[in-house]
């Protein structure tokens, strides 16, 4: 009887093309993944700072589009109808609230305003530090008071006498604020000197000393509505941080930062040249004929974002926006 045949087989490892393969095949699937991975990365990225500059911009334009289009605004009664007696002796820009005054534009070169600013030759009352090249826009309005205002609650004796308004002790009123008080046929506008605060009413003094007269044009009657007067400048300038950032100053007092991000502001004003209340052309502030015939302004905002490796190329993300804002007052 034959008996089997047994061969010892040997392990047969991995040759060396095969090894070669499999390290060709794992580098493709790495190269892959890391790809993929920083695809996503720099998509998220993009989309992140994306999503801030957005936000950004459409809060810089809601603030902007809000202050122009309610320029002028003294409650009732346009600028032109009711010019406002301006009694107070420090008025912030030009030191006049008329329909010529209620809205203006610079250009900033990086050394002066074109044309200078509030038309009076002196700089001391310029903003500082404003981006060299970008816009300035200056808004004159009236606006109603947190906790207090509307219409007086008594007639006043006198044309000196203390105003009484509906209040408490939250108004957001205080010494030196400036205020309008208008019935639709007359408007004054004076600096607070004193202010008395209760639970139920708030009393306003208007006296000599930060106005040229405590006389306004007369004794108001309860028809009388008061309003806090504001004056403000939107500018560009350098945050804290170094950042480009839209900053806004009220009443000549000091800028506070509105929003970063914010690398230009041009603006074109549309003037109205033949009396029917329409734009007949946009041009820039140096170029205004007249102040008076603005009924709209078209503002351009672009936007940058805090870093600078967003993009492909290691460059900051920019975006611009634009839109045209009607001047309510104005408008037909």
């Amino acid at each position: 009887m034959r008996q089997p045949i047994y061969h010892k087989t040997r392990n047969a490892g991995f040759g060396l093309v095969e090894i070669l393969i499999a390290l060709v095949l794992g580098m493709i699937m790495t190269i892959g993944m890391t790809n993929v991975f920083l695809s996503s990365k720099q998509a998220y990225r993009t989309q992140d700072a994306l999503s801030v500059i957005q936000e950004n911009g459409r809060y810089a334009m809601e603030v902007l589009a809000r202050n122009i289009r309610m320029s002028g605004y003294q409650g009732c009664g346009n600028l032109a109808a009711v010019v406002p007696n301006v009694l107070a002796n420090n008025m912030p820009g030009s030191g006049t609230f008329s329909s010529n005054q209620s809205i203006r534009g610079y250009e900033y070169s990086g050394s002066a305003f074109s044309p200078l600013y509030g038309d009076t030759g002196s700089t001391s009352d310029d903003p500082t530090s404003v981006k060299a090249g970008s816009d300035v826009i200056t808004v004159s309005r009236a606006e109603r008071v947190d906790s207090c205002g509307g219409n007086l609650n008594s007639a006043m004796t006198s044309d000196s006498a203390t105003l009484t308004i509906n209040g408490n002790t939250s108004c957001d009123l205080a010494v030196n604020d400036y205020i309008l008080i208008t019935d639709c046929e007359t408007s004054d506008l004076f600096q607070i000197t004193g202010i008395s605060k209760s639970s139920t009413e708030v009393q306003i003094s208007h006296g000599s000393g930060s106005n040229s007269s405590a006389r306004l044009s007369k004794p108001y009657s309860t028809d009388g509505q008061v309003f806090k007067f504001i004056h403000s400048d939107f500018f560009l300038r350098q945050n804290n941080f170094g950042q480009p950032a839209l900053f806004v100053r009220e009443n000549g007092g000091t800028p506070q930062e509105l929003v970063d991000g914010i690398q230009d502001l041009e603006l074109l004003y549309g003037e109205d040249t033949n009396s029917d209340l329409a734009a007949d052309q946009y041009v820039d502030g140096a170029t205004v004929a007249n102040w008076a015939n603005v009924t709209s302004v078209r503002m351009d905002l672009t936007l940058v974002s805090k870093s600078q490796n967003v993009t492909v190329d290691s460059q900051a993300l920019t975006q611009q926006m634009n839109a045209t804002v009607g001047i309510r007052n104005k408008l037909p």
